[in-house]
Parts: structure tokens; C-alpha cells; sequence
């Protein structure tokens, strides 16, 4: 009888995930590089990697003068294995929705969800 092998398996850690407009994501930055060149060597730099989800996703939302607003989005999810880089990744979203113009991102991390404001952008009240 052949003998069983144990399942080998390895942390990555607690997951983020962060939505983001596909179609600006594809426009050139100041530096010659797409927005999604920039993230991807970014996101592979400092966490080994990650995911990316396209497709139909879409979210609805409405602002705080009650407007309503539609967006198609990508889906990225990161693994930390250290929470300590939770913050190096938050404030690479903050600086990227100033570069394309996005008022916020939606983030995920665990079981909370926020909205991660552009650099110098207050948040709601």
C-alpha cells in the first residue's frame, strides 16, 4: 500500500483588497508608465505579489450630495504576512488615487471595509 503524503502548506498571511477604475488604471503616468505598470511593479516589490480580478465589476454609490455614481473597477487582493506593511500599501492607494484622480478607494482588509481618500483629502462626515 502506497504510503499518504502529508499536504504541505504555507501562510501568506491576512489578505487586503482594494477596487480600482480599470480605465484610468490604463493611462500614462507623469513617469512614461501605465498607472497599472506602476502598481503591478510596486505590489511585486514589496509583498511577492498579488491578484488581479477583471471583468464585471461595477459598483454603484452615492456621494454625500446624494448624487448617485457608477464605476467599472479591477479587483486586487495582496497577502501580508507582516501587518506592519498594511500601512506602506495604504498610502501607495492614497497617492495613486491623487494621480488618477479619484476622490477614494474602497479597501477591504479583514472583516472591515473603508474608503482610503486621496492624499490631502478629508474624509466624510
Amino acid at each position: 500500500m502506497a504510503k499518504k503524503r502529508a499536504t504541505r502548506k504555507e501562510s501568506m498571511g491576512k489578505t487586503g483588497l482594494f477596487l480600482l477604475p480599470s480605465l484610468k488604471m490604463r493611462r500614462k503616468s507623469a513617469r512614461g508608465k501605465s498607472y497599472d505598470e506602476e502598481l503591478h511593479d510596486f505590489l511585486v516589490k514589496h509583498f511577492s505579489g498579488y491578484t488581479v480580478s477583471s471583468g464585471s465589476i461595477s459598483g454603484y454609490w452615492k456621494d454625500e450630495d446624494g448624487r448617485e455614481h457608477y464605476g467599472e473597477h479591477r479587483e486586487y487582493k495582496v497577502a501580508f504576512l507582516k501587518q506592519k506593511k498594511v500601512p506602506l500599501l495604504e498610502e501607495y492607494i492614497a497617492k495613486l488615487a491623487e494621480d488618477i484622480e479619484e476622490e477614494c478607494v474602497f479597501w477591504e482588509k479583514g472583516d472591515e471595509a473603508w474608503l482610503i481618500y486621496r492624499t490631502g483629502m478629508r474624509c466624510r462626515k
